[in-house]
């Protein structure tokens, strides 16, 4: 594809989530209009975006005030052509248009995966009309004409982006001078450039033989929803961060000595992680000595720091050893960019590291929460958890360390966690092969943004509705006997999305075999429920966001982990969403794992609105760590369209 074309394509990524979440979030108000039948194939509707605030709302209280503040063209944020029909409010008000011949419903829930690529219009005046037209244009154009939105002098942008969109929302809402909201037009622009390098630099497809860094690196578009899903910005005292200018997928680990009075370890860490501090230490050692340049630094404890994080290690940590640039492996990144293989010298295991920069939500650092509260979790409650051992692996945090600084927000610059890696064995079965696949792989495109083929349809050669379907329901059911159980009985929700969630496959068929969980920095745990079911408190810091103070916060969290983002995103790339085929086989196996009497049962059967994580609400009010949640559409209930 051309550069202009993977450009707007960026653009879209980024632009159709960020109005997914302004939906659904109900930041913004948007209605559908159906186009007839006769017209283009490809276009079945519209999504019109509302703008806030605006004064034609209050003429006159007597009538409805959407409906008052929808006059023309001008009166909408963003127009979406629509492929896919979205979840509509029937309850609502719908918007009456010419004289209330035209009745537009509210929209609750518009899936990017619903939205026509990569058309996004804005409002425009007739002299700032695109040269080139296309039949898309033209039709969302005459649409509008006919809906009476179109005014003398009045025409449509193509190319709107997150950027123009999220500027004007602001400027309606009153928040346009707020930093949180300046950051978010930062961070939306951001992304939108470094997911256009990456449509400009596709990599090789996959194979179930390919190594499972591989999977994890083929991350095209990443995170579903998230309309900082590309975000690479770094926190100074880092450089800039230019697409391209850092090799993430293969980076250096550089080696950290220090003062045993300044470290806090947890488990054994020196141990596990000294055939990884052996082959660093040896590029200075004399004549490869490894043991003679240990006993210099008895005093420290050696740990792997990315090549990226050196600039924050330097500025923050005075006492701390920075070895040269000769004493370094080169690992082999995963999803998440922070956490790395290195399976030719370290077996079983895997590292997490800190980068001082903000990918999606936040700094991916490593926080003294995480470093205290992994490896105590795996220890004391991962072994005592109900679940079925043949369908899921649990990678446990087996060791930590970090700098022991009074200030958590600096400490967290300097740590290192040592995670348990069932993909990368020191004692591999040659004769019994598992592919291991992280889960939102499978739901990415290959490596191209104008299809609709992902790496799971074209890896594993799903071409008909039949395939797509069983592959689907053996997917959905064991991952429910996987997530379930622990949920329900225990108490504990995974945190279950395409980034945590690794499927295991049989190498030779294809078969799915099961999953492996790993990362406990965004579980949820409600305490008495766990203590009453493993015999076990849970050891955490105060104030700690894992703990749950309600079993209703836990299913908030396995809610909208797996079903929202993860399993929502594969039903739909298989077809299987709007015909409600995939969320039958949901209930359908919900319904074998779960009694109707049960709790857990009322909260994902019964209710037509769930809690639901709001990205972009959180954004606004600086947070992270802490949730808002709102009532979002309960998908599980999805039924099929007319």
């Amino acid at each position: 594809m051309t550069k202009s074309i993977n450009e707007s394509y960026g653009k879209f990524a980024t632009t159709s989530r960020l109005i997914s979440c302004l939906i659904i979030e109900n930041l913004a108000t948007a209605y559908y209009y159906s186009c007839p039948s006769s017209e283009q194939q490809q276009l079945i509707g519209l999504c019109l975006v509302l703008r806030t605030g605006r004064d034609s709302r209050d003429h006159n209280n007597n009538s409805n005030k959407e409906q008052d503040a929808m006059k023309n063209l001008h009166d909408l944020l963003a127009i979406v052509p629509l492929r896919g029909i979205p979840e509509l409010d029937t309850t609502a008000t719908p918007l009456a248009l010419k004289q209330g011949t035209i009745q537009c419903p509210k929209i609750e829930l518009l899936d990017p995966w619903d939205m026509l690529a990569p058309h996004i219009y804005g409002p425009s005046t007739a002299n700032n009309i695109p040269s080139s037209e296309n039949s898309v244009y033209n039709q969302v154009k005459r649409t509008l004409d006919t809906m009476g939105l179109l005014e003398q002098g009045q025409s449509i942008v193509d190319n709107y982006d997150a950027v123009q969109l999220w500027n004007q929302f602001a400027s309606d809402s009153g928040v346009s001078e707020t930093e949180d909201s300046k950051q978010i037009a930062a961070e939306v622009g951001n992304s939108i450039i470094h997911q256009t390098y990456t449509y400009d630099h596709p990599k090789p497809l996959p194979t179930l033989e390919s190594p499972p860094y591989q999977w994890e690196q083929l991350i095209f578009e990443g995170h579903p929803y998230h309309p900082m899903h590309k975000l690479r910005i770094s926190v100074p005292p880092l450089p800039s961060i230019e697409p391209g200018q850092v090799n993430w997928d293969t980076p250096q680990l550089r080696l950290l000595a220090i003062p045993r009075r300044s470290i806090k370890v947890r488990g054994d860490f020196e141990q596990r992680a000294t055939p990884l501090i052996d082959a660093m230490l040896k590029p200075t050692a004399t004549d490869g000595n490894v043991q003679e340049m240990r006993k210099k630094y008895t005093d420290y404890v050696f740990i792997p720091v990315h090549e990226v994080q050196v600039p924050n290690i330097e500025a923050k940590f005075k006492d701390v050893i920075i070895f040269p640039k000769e004493n370094n492996v080169t690992a082999h990144c995963l999803t998440s960019i922070r956490t790395v293989a290195i399976p030719d010298i370290l077996k079983d295991l895997t590292v997490k590291l800190c980068i001082g920069i903000k990918v999606t939500s936040a700094m991916r650092i490593i926080s003294v929460y995480s470093t205290y509260f992994g490896p105590g979790f795996s220890t004391n409650v991962v072994p005592r958890l109900t679940y079925d051992r043949s369908i899921l692996s649990v990678e446990r945090d087996l060791a930590s360390a970090i700098y022991d600084h009074e200030n958590p927000d600096i400490a967290k610059h300097c740590s290192c966690m040592l995670r348990e890696a069932v993909e990368y064995p020191s004692n591999p079965d040659d004769h019994n092969k598992d592919a291991f696949v992280v889960t939102g792989a499978l739901v990415e495109k290959i490596q191209k943004p104008d299809t609709d083929d992902t790496l799971v349809t074209h890896v594993w050669k799903l071409d008909t509705e039949e395939k797509k379907a069983a592959f689907l329901d053996r997917y959905i059911e064991l991952a429910l006997k996987a997530f379930i159980p622990p949920c329900r009985e225990n108490g504990l929700a995974f945190e279950a999305h395409g980034q945590n969630t690794v499927a295991r496959f049989d190498q030779k068929t294809g078969e799915l075999k099961g999953f492996v969980i790993r990362d406990f920095g965004g579980i949820s745990i409600h305490r008495d429920t766990l203590k009453k079911s493993c015999g076990v408190d849970v050891d955490v810091l105060p104030n700690s966001s894992i703990i749950a103070e309600s079993m209703d916060l836990v299913y908030n969290r396995l809610y909208h982990s797996l079903f929202h983002t993860h399993l929502q995103r594969l039903i739909r790339v298989l077809g299987m969403h709007h015909n409600a085929r995939g969320w039958e086989m949901v209930r359908h196996h919900f319904n074998k794992l779960v009694p109707k009497d049960d709790p857990m049962y009322a909260y994902f059967m019964e209710q037509k609105k769930v809690s639901g994580k709001c990205l972009i609400s959180m954004k606004l009010d600086g947070l992270y760590r802490d949730d808002i949640f709102r009532p979002f559409p309960n998908v599980i209930l999805t039924q099929k369209r007319i």
